[in-house]
């Protein structure tokens, strides 16, 4: 048994023993790399950067990213940098980068497209560059490497970090993938870090899958999405010049004092989901579980391809989508020029649109985090035309789909 580090009560570290782990043993098996179950994916993302990259190094990573990304790098010591934009999909510019000073870097795969990840993860081991891989979108992607051969997501850097969130729908959970060498050691890290689970908390954890797939069998996403707005359940994002000055005086003392307590940070690291390292009881890892094998099953993951090929056909593709159109990607990003009028009109279908990422990461959190990006314009262009559309969801959005005007590229 080991204490909380929030100084809860003991948290007895799961069991890993095969036959204890179902919610890992299926991507294991799948990309052959030692997987670890996390809460969340964030303190997975933290874990991987905690662990493999000294305090002080300076990270790369994309702006156009969920700001939890960001969070983790600041909380494990690290000093982030924004990465050049890749106008075809909005990843990393591979051809672009200043190596200059660079230790690690984050390469999200955003809307489950790795982009230029063969390219990258050659140039970090030529560099001797920390890669790390941010999955969260990417649960089942492969991609063909020169030579012909396939190669899963997660297996090109020192870590990758799913999210169980995401594709299998779950109530929470992450997997951090890493080499068999350093598996335990961080094993050790994430359990000196968990809180004690509360089973009582996680029923709502357990349930909303199962409203969330009625939810949709019914067609009530539109109405639903429309009452939690109206509710301020969702709300838009809006900058907050204090939280943003705050968390760069917290980084700061970190790194000046050398105390990098993950609970100077719980304050960010929990946005949006406050039980981001509480440990989860066997009744919500098992309802996991069975939620990743659900999406592991061939019908699943068909019906997903299904609908990346009908998306990817279309005009506003993104251009970076025709690579991967024969994987099961999370998002098919479209690019439209009037986004909120076809997210609105999506909306009134039934259809919802997520997964925006703005403003970018160096507009809202520059200059005190960040300087900005060497292509801002890329990155803000991407940002206001980008529509995500979810593959589940293509043939209920074709009619509004296959009217839209794609945008002009700067």
């Amino acid at each position: 048994m080991k204490a909380s580090a929030t100084g809860g009560e003991p948290v007895t570290p799961p069991a890993e023993g095969p036959a204890e782990r179902p919610a890992e043993g299926p991507t294991e098996r799948r990309i052959g790399r030692r997987c670890l179950y996390v809460p969340s994916a964030r303190l997975g993302l933290y874990l991987a950067l905690r662990g493999l990259v000294p305090p002080g190094t300076r990270v790369l990573m994309s702006p156009i990213n969920c700001e939890t990304v960001m969070f983790a790098a600041v909380a494990a010591g690290l000093r982030p940098v924004m990465a050049p934009v890749s106008p075809a999909d909005g990843t990393i510019d591979v051809g672009r980068i200043d190596w200059d000073g660079i230790g690690a870097v984050v390469a999200t795969h955003l809307y489950g497209v790795p982009g230029e990840i063969v390219r990258l993860a050659a140039e970090c081991e030529r560099r001797g560059v920390v890669l790390v891989e941010d999955c969260a979108h990417a649960f089942q992607t492969e991609v063909t490497g020169p030579g012909g051969e396939r190669r899963h997501v997660g297996t090109f850097g020192a870590a990758g970090v799913f999210s169980l969130a995401k594709h299998p729908r779950a109530g929470g959970g992450g997997l951090l993938a890493v080499a068999d060498d350093v598996a335990e050691r961080l094993a050790k890290a994430r359990d000196e870090l968990l809180a004690a689970p509360a089973v009582g908390r996680e029923l709502p954890a357990v349930i909303a899958p199962l409203v969330r797939d009625a939810v949709f069998a019914l067609r009530l996403s539109g109405p639903a999405w429309r009452a939690a707005k109206a509710l301020r359940i969702e709300v838009a994002h809006e900058n907050d010049e204090a939280r943003v000055r705050d968390l760069a005086a917290a980084a700061a003392e970190a790194r000046d004092t050398g105390d990098l307590d993950l609970a100077r940070f719980d304050r960010w690291m929990s946005v949006g989901a406050g039980g981001y390292r509480v440990a989860h009881s066997g009744l919500l890892r098992g309802a996991v579980a069975r939620r990743v094998r659900l999406v592991d099953g061939g019908r699943a993951r068909r019906r997903r391809m299904a609908g990346v090929r009908l998306l990817s056909a279309l005009p506003t593709a993104a251009p970076g989508v025709a690579a991967f159109a024969d994987q099961p990607l999370f998002r098919v990003p479209l690019l439209v020029n009037d986004r909120d009028a076809a997210k609105a009109a999506l909306e009134r279908r039934g259809v919802i649109t997520t997964c925006l990422y703005t403003p970018a990461l160096d507009d809202d959190f520059g200059p005190g985090l960040t300087a900005p990006g060497p292509t801002p314009e890329i990155a803000r262009w991407w940002i206001r035309h980008v529509l995500p559309v979810d593959p589940l969801q293509a043939a209920r959005a074709m009619p509004i789909l296959r009217r839209l005007v794609p945008a002009v590229q700067p």
